[in-house]
């Protein structure tokens, strides 16, 4: 809600994160990992 996008547009950046290893898949019920440090977070192009 805070970023003012649709739950389309949401669900498509997050299977982009999982796709690029940023986020953990799906798991139930569970909120997802992120996998990337902060540190490798700002690397990233």
């Amino acid at each position: 809600r805070r970023l003012r996008i649709g739950y389309s547009r949401a669900a498509r950046l997050i299977d982009m994160q999982e796709q690029n290893g940023i986020v953990s898949s799906l798991d139930g019920s569970k909120p997802r990992t992120v996998l990337l440090t902060r540190e490798e977070l700002d690397d990233l192009p």
